[in-house]
């Protein structure tokens, strides 16, 4: 099917609307949005949805809706993406035009149609340097006027992003506010680790990598989010090789990527643990399980309360995970989907979180009970172990109970990390 997209201003208002609201954008002091609609020429979706989108991005009061006519310059830059065969954005001009017509922030929502199936996405542009502050995708088979309210609200979360976004006050301390990692707090306890009966039947708890086996977790703090670029690039200022070796690289809340499990241990957390005075680690294995299904104990190593879904926050992965069935093959910006019972986002999806065990499938049957770890390296080959399954890979693999393991060395773009730290 041939592609023909267009390129068309939108104020993101309801229809009539635009002579009222333009009048209270200019008078209220507020950074003005507007936002370009790019989408396939046979499409009547993708204004409704960028309409519903501004609505919503507006209702908390964070920016005044605008609208502008037509230009010279919006005819050259529709003219330059269908030149182009609808494949790229010139951000730079985009923002070169909100300057001059006084926007601050401009919206780009595009849907990608091929065939039945739609990628929407949004793109939030500062007009000041023509950086990102937010995407978001919704991609789904068969969208109708009824979906448009879910892919609005969807996209408007993820553009607004999570509550590490909001500008903190200046931290006491003398590291860079980067560094201030936000941490939950998991009480120990007693829970059930591997092939329990919420997993479905992807797993088998007869087989030795899935066996089923209580243990008991000391109380630890574990990373809200995963390591992202932002933190990663503060730490490793003037490495030469590991500055940032991420694939993606559109905005530096994207989690960090294509790092071993080496690059973390020996470069990248004694870094960290210089620079903040603090004792961050990898969980282990057992931790990250116990965290990722949301187990909270009572602190003396009693039997913990666990949510006992599928997935980490849900027991339906879209909404708590990206996966290669809604990634749009590449990471995403962390914290845009629904936590956990802990507070804790993405563990499941996203990338595979490089854990401190070493990996081996017969562990679990010779496991202790008390915090254990694997400290023994398999023969012939030796891996670590990593968890929570990536962008890349089939939903069931971001079960909260899946295993993986690679070589400590591996810098597959699947890879990245999320800390522990001792309970203080």
């Amino acid at each position: 099917m041939k592609q023909n997209y267009k390129i068309s201003l939108c104020a993101l208002l309801l229809a009539g609307a635009v002579s009222t609201m333009n009048a209270g954008a200019q008078g209220s002091g507020k950074p003005t949005l507007a936002g370009f609609v790019v989408g396939n020429m046979d499409n009547t979706l993708v204004s409704p949805v960028a309409a519903q989108l501004g609505a919503n991005l507006t209702s908390g009061g964070q920016y005044a809706l605008t609208s502008v006519g037509t230009s010279s310059k919006l005819t050259e830059l529709q003219s330059a993406y269908n030149a182009g065969g609808g494949s790229s954005i010139d951000r730079s001009a985009l923002a070169e035009w909100g300057r001059t017509n006084g926007v601050v922030t401009i919206c780009l929502v595009v849907d990608d149609v091929k065939g039945n199936d739609h990628m929407f996405s949004a793109q939030l542009i500062d007009a000041k340097d023509s950086k990102l502050s937010g995407k978001g995708h919704y991609i789904r088979t068969g969208v109708g006027s009824g979906d448009l309210t879910r892919v609005s609200l969807t996209l408007a979360k993820q553009l607004e992003g999570p509550e590490r976004r909001h500008v903190a006050a200046a931290p006491a301390h003398s590291y860079p506010v980067e560094l201030d990692i936000e941490m939950v707090f998991v009480e120990g306890g007693t829970f059930t680790m591997g092939c329990t009966p919420d997993q479905g039947s992807a797993c088998d708890p007869t087989a030795d990598v899935d066996y089923p086996h209580n243990v008991t977790i000391s109380s630890f703090s574990i990373g809200k989010y995963e390591i992202t670029q932002a933190q990663w690039i503060t730490v490793m200022k003037g490495h030469e090789t590991l500055a940032n070796p991420s694939r993606w690289k559109d905005d530096d809340q994207l989690p960090v990527e294509s790092v071993s499990w080496l690059d973390i241990d020996t470069v990248f957390l004694p870094r960290l643990n210089a620079l903040t005075g603090k004792n961050y680690r990898l969980p282990t294995e057992a931790e990250w399980e116990y965290a990722a299904r949301g187990c909270k104990g009572d602190g003396n190593g009693g039997t913990a309360t666990c949510e006992n879904l599928m997935y980490s926050g849900s027991n339906y992965v879209d909404e708590v995970g990206w996966h290669a069935g809604n990634s749009g093959n590449c990471t995403h910006i962390v914290g845009q989907k629904k936590p956990n019972k802990l507070g804790i986002y993405d563990m499941s999806g996203n990338v595979w979180e490089w854990c401190r065990d070493w990996g081996s499938e017969t562990y679990y049957k010779t496991s202790p009970v008390n915090n254990p770890e694997n400290t023994v390296p398999s023969t012939p080959n030796p891996s670590r172990v990593m968890r929570g399954g990536p962008w890349l890979h089939v939903a069931i693999h971001a079960r909260t109970a899946v295993r993986n393991a690679t070589y400590p060395y591996s810098r597959l773009n699947t890879n990245g990390l999320r800390v522990a730290l001792p309970a203080q």
